[in-house]
């Protein structure tokens, strides 16, 4: 077996839940080598994130908080897939704009039609993946969802849901992040603020306080005060929620 594949098959594992300690140093320290092809080079940002994180130790104390808030900026979500049904989908969405700019001129051309069925076919594929997908395809159908323009209540819907009860940290964080792009959406501040009260993965903590901090809403600032506060919650999760209320009541 080559040395790719067996990463290819520990990613999936990994994804899985079903990777042993020296299985994960393994992937570790391949995606912080630079013979990377190109196919996983998308895992390289994840893999150094997650390693760092691992690494961290609990020196962290107020003091230092706000010396190094200055400095602090809040993380860009970006996805870690390209797929050619993205793409698809946004030319269809292009497409159908168009015709009703156009002033429905070619708003019941028949490729237009084509288009809206193979929009709805491509929602269908990614919801089909987050409900019964590896957690490797779940994780892909989150990202693909970041692709979207304008999604409808119901892919924000699918979002919250995943990000609420999906077994994976690793896909739930992928849709906080989703979520993040579409904050403009109703319920998407809500259902942050929920999830970080029944969240207890700290990675994925980090993630949710990162949204909230993001989506610059002053209403945030309770949840992320009771986070700070709360003793169960690692160190180094209350010091992120202490510097999300320092930069929310900066605003």
């Amino acid at each position: 077996m080559s040395k790719v594949s067996e990463i290819e098959q520990l990613l999936e594992k990994y994804y899985n839940g079903e990777t042993s300690l020296e299985e994960e140093m393994q992937l570790h320290a391949f995606f912080e080598g630079e013979a990377v092809p190109d196919h996983l080079k998308s895992y390289k940002a994840q893999f150094n994130v997650t390693g760092a994180f691992k690494h961290k130790t609990s020196k962290l104390d107020e003091d230092s908080l706000f010396a190094k808030i200055e400095g602090d900026k809040v993380v860009k979500f970006q996805s870690w897939y390209k797929n050619p049904w993205v793409g698809r989908a946004a030319a269809a969405v292009l497409i159908i704009l168009v015709s009703f700019y156009a002033g429905g001129k070619y708003g019941k051309d028949s490729e237009v039609e084509q288009m809206r069925e193979e929009l709805a076919q491509m929602k269908s594929i990614m919801f089909e993946q987050l409900e019964n997908g590896s957690a490797s395809g779940r994780l892909q159908a989150v990202n693909n969802s970041m692709e979207m323009q304008n999604p409808d209540a119901e892919t924000i819907d699918v979002l919250i849901e995943t990000m609420l009860f999906d077994k994976s940290m690793h896909v739930r964080t992928a849709a906080v992040e989703a979520l993040v792009k579409f904050s403009e959406h109703n319920g998407v501040n809500t259902a942050l603020n929920n999830a970080l009260e029944t969240e207890r993965e700290p990675a994925v903590q980090i993630a949710i306080i990162n949204a909230l901090v993001a989506m610059k809403n002053k209403n945030n600032i309770n949840a992320l005060e009771q986070l700070a506060e709360r003793d169960s919650v690692l160190k180094e999760v209350r010091g992120e929620a202490f510097m999300g209320v320092f930069k929310l009541k900066e605003l």
